[in-house]
């Protein structure tokens, strides 16, 4: 049968690492908008799709970036460049993310590429098919009049041929390109914010003492404090049944709202009339923005009073409690472990924790239990 003090005990550390990482999260998302992450993680991919050059190769300084202003999307006259000049991505951006957009759809993308090769002047019934053929002969926009890089060419002459010219058949393809380099995107996005969770979970592990180490130790020695965990552990899941929905729903709403910006921001544009509308957007984003922040920071504060506070009490790891029975450079090592510990917990994000800890709580519900009746027949 299963040991129900280990149980007890894992599920006490699930219940911990659940709720620092729920407050990690908020933070990591505070951050990310703060310094427009998800403008920057699109900016990465417009300029993989756009230049040949691989910037971001290595780990460190592809982070590194995020936390840096925005550049230009790409070196003067480079097709990076005009595109981040083009007049609907500038209408698209946002002020806190150093003029990029944080979101564009692949029509929106498509329709760029389009204007850029087929040039600005362009009149209702023109052959845009010339136009866009004389751009890739010619290796460069007839927007802005930027050079094309050799990848990019080759890539865009292959899909304009697979096209057979049909402009709307090219943005198509355009449209599919975009698409998979959003896929890849989206898991830049996932691995950079893991990372980050690491170091905002290791300072919130050296901040609030949650050493993984310690708590092991305490709740293998205390059974009041595993039974009292368990009852607070079983009250979180019966109180926050939809948590992990909610946690999918709050990643996704900046993205829909962002689409609904743009939605109503590509139907305004008239390409440098309509300041009006133009001011109206930029004042939703920023009401938008402000509002996003000040939810996640008052949710932040609520899960810091009540349950993380609670737990913390419970367990005893304020500072104040700190106590070290050996070599005070070893006790600080041993911490530093267990926080590093903590931090790697935590780096996995809520939902796994959240996930792990309803399977725990159906299995400890599960575990047998003997009745009266099952005593008595021993007893017979």
């Amino acid at each position: 049968m299963l040991n129900s003090v280990v149980l007890d005990i894992v599920i006490g550390l699930v219940f911990i690492y659940l709720l620092y990482s729920l407050l990690a999260t908020i933070i990591q998302e505070i951050i990310a908008s703060y310094f427009g992450f998800r403008a920057k993680i699109l900016e990465r991919a417009v300029f993989r799709m756009l230049e040949d050059e691989n910037k971001f190769a290595s780990r460190f300084k592809s982070v590194l970036y995020l936390f840096k202003k925005s550049g230009n999307g790409g070196e003067l006259n480079s097709a990076s460049f005009v595109y981040y000049k083009h007049p609907l991505i500038q209408f698209l951006a946002e002020r806190n993310n150093h003029g990029k957009p944080s979101y564009i759809n692949k029509q929106t993308f498509s329709k760029v590429i389009v204007d850029l090769l087929r040039g600005k002047d362009v009149r209702p019934g023109d052959d845009f098919k010339s136009l866009i053929q004389k751009s890739l002969d010619e290796k460069k926009t007839n927007w802005g009049e930027a050079h094309i890089n050799e990848q990019t060419l080759s890539y865009l002459k292959s899909i304009w041929a697979d096209a057979e010219g049909d402009v709307v058949k090219f943005r198509k393809h355009l449209e599919t390109w975009f698409d998979e380099t959003m896929d890849r995107a989206s898991g830049w996005y996932k691995k950079h914010t893991q990372f980050i969770l690491f170091f905002v979970g290791l300072t919130i592990a050296i901040v609030f003492n949650v050493d993984t180490i310690k708590l092991v130790n305490k709740l293998e020695k205390d059974p009041k404090l595993r039974e009292q965990l368990v009852q607070q552990a079983d009250a979180f899941v019966k109180d926050h049944p939809n948590l992990d929905t909610d946690l999918m729903m709050q990643k996704n709403e900046y993205k829909r709202a962002a689409a609904e910006q743009e939605k109503n921001g590509s139907s305004k544009n008239n390409y440098g009339s309509g300041s009006n509308a133009n001011d109206s957007l930029e004042l939703a984003k920023y009401q938008f923005l402000m509002a996003r922040r000040d939810t996640l920071i008052n949710r932040a504060e609520t899960l810091t009073r009540n349950d993380i506070s609670n737990v913390h009490h419970a367990i005893g790891l304020e500072w104040e409690t700190y106590e070290c029975t050996t070599h005070y450079f070893l006790c600080i090592l041993k911490s530093l472990l267990g926080w590093v510990i903590t931090a790697l917990a935590l780096s996995l994000g809520a939902p796994f924790w959240f996930d792990l800890l309803n399977k725990l709580m159906k299995l400890r519900g599960s575990v047998a239990t003997p009745t009266s009746d099952n005593r008595e027949k021993k007893q017979v």
